[in-house]
């Protein structure tokens, strides 16, 4: 038996695999797709599981054929179209499927059938480790309550919709683009590619399964400014990118950046453009009547507050609208000495502390790391395995052409086979040369570390 391979090696591979049949917006997308994939081999050793969410503003960008060679290389996967929540519950509560939902937009688009409630329910309980669905379940009188286990890796994807903001809070949001003339792909044959992504899914087996302790006891180190919620989401991603090391950790860590502190395409909930609106507005000022709040909010250019419902922005729906973050209007006194209704920036009402709590600073963030040094609480690997030097090159643009995969894979197949004939039908070629960080630095190890000491 042939040693396993080594993580550089798989996820290198699946990364060329990826470019030859899909062309993506930027570098982190490719970053991203081949640790989503390897999640999905050891999910049940995190706490989450992030979703993978692809949506696009027209058709023909590539969603689907994503979720294609998700279905190739993800560990047991379904790909469904429109299934109910009954369906879903009922397969993942089997265990051990990776979910791939097509058309999503069908569920939540307006007018769509009742249901997307119960589905809706299913993607954000099963985003967590032991969260279970209950159900009745039975005829007649005989009915009894089932608690099914919801808990599974998945991925959505569909036309720009109106999915809820507690789906995309749990997820890696890609905002699809169509390729442009210029942005080749090779032509894709489900019977040609099944067999080419069958040692890419050996290959992630190898690895990973010798290594669920490892990641079990993982607690990967967050850029600066992740944390809650999109900690929650990226920390499987940055343990199996730890695990894997090589220059994998420093653009897993890039790609965590990238997604979580990307501008979304999406609009934000109206309150918050209201706060932001609000906040500008006031500069340095303690107090505003809330007519002259009105006045200056109705002035901003394509902000939207001249058109509530048909009608202007008024006091109002001004004080509506503001309500939810606990922030009400008051007496005040003005510079003349009369009195008139308005809002405050301190105390209790006051508009600061809603300022705080929502709004994000605008001070440039800082892009030095919080804790630089990935950490396994277990130091050594399950199984050791030896070094393997690999053919590199510059990192190429996210456009270039892609060479033939073939050899990537039939060079994994080499390494999860016993020694002897092979047996993959794949033709050699020329081997692929894989991306190096622009800077060289081979060790996620040791950049981290760089990183601390220029802090």
């Amino acid at each position: 038996m042939r040693k396993a391979p080594t993580g550089p090696e798989v996820l290198d591979v699946v990364e060329a695999f990826y470019r030859k049949y899909a062309v993506y917006p930027t570098q982190h997308h490719y970053t991203v797709l081949p640790l989503w994939a390897a999640h999905t081999y050891v999910y049940e050793e995190f706490d989450t599981s992030p979703r993978l969410f692809l949506d696009s503003a027209v058709p023909g960008s590539g969603k689907t054929r994503t979720l294609e060679l998700l279905d190739e290389t993800a560990k047991n996967p379904l790909m469904s179209f429109g299934a109910t929540s009954a369906a879903l519950i009922r397969t993942i509560h089997k265990g051990g499927r990776t979910i791939l939902m097509d058309e999503i937009d069908t569920v939540y688009n307006k007018g769509a059938a009742g249901g997307s409630e119960d589905v809706t329910a299913v993607v954000n309980a099963g985003y967590k480790k032991g969260a279970t669905v209950p159900k009745c379940v039975g005829q007649g009188a005989e009915f009894d309550v089932i608690e099914f286990d919801a808990y599974a890796p998945m991925a959505l994807a569909g036309l720009h919709s109106n999915v809820p903001d507690a789906v995309r809070s749990r997820a890696i949001h890609f905002r699809m683009k169509k390729r442009k003339p210029s942005e080749k792909v090779s032509a894709f044959y489900r019977r040609e590619v099944t067999q080419e992504a069958k040692p890419i899914r050996e290959a992630f087996e190898a690895w990973l399964e010798s290594n669920r302790d490892t990641l079990q006891a993982a607690r990967p180190k967050m850029p600066k400014g992740v944390e809650d919620r999109p900690a929650e989401v990226w920390e499987p991603l940055l343990a199996i990118a730890d695990l894997a090391s090589g220059e994998w950790p420093e653009r897993a860590r890039e790609a965590c950046n990238h997604f979580v502190f990307a501008k979304s395409g999406y609009a934000r909930p109206i309150g918050l453009d209201l706060l932001a609106d609000i906040r500008t507005i006031f500069g340095s000022s303690k107090k505003m009547t809330s007519g002259d709040l009105v006045t200056a909010l109705i002035s901003i250019p394509e902000a939207g507050w001249t058109d509530m419902r048909g009608s202007f922005l008024n006091q109002v729906t001004l004080a509506k609208l503001l309500r939810p973050f606990d922030v009400h209007s008051r007496t005040i006194r003005l510079s003349s000495g009369a009195t008139a209704k308005g809002y405050v920036v301190a105390g209790e009402g006051g508009l600061g502390e809603a300022w705080e709590r929502n709004l994000s600073s605008d001070d440039e963030r800082d892009q030095e790391y919080s804790d630089p040094e990935p950490e396994f609480l277990s130091s050594q690997p399950v199984t050791t395995v030896t070094p393997v030097t690999l053919q590199l090159n510059e990192r190429k643009g996210v456009t270039a052409p892609v060479a033939d995969s073939r050899s990537a894979t039939a060079r994994v197949t080499s390494l999860v086979t016993e020694t002897g004939p092979a047996a993959s039908t794949v033709t050699p070629v020329t081997p692929v040369t894989f991306p190096q960080n622009a800077g060289g630095r081979g060790s996620g190890k040791a950049w981290l570390l760089e990183q601390e000491a220029t802090a």
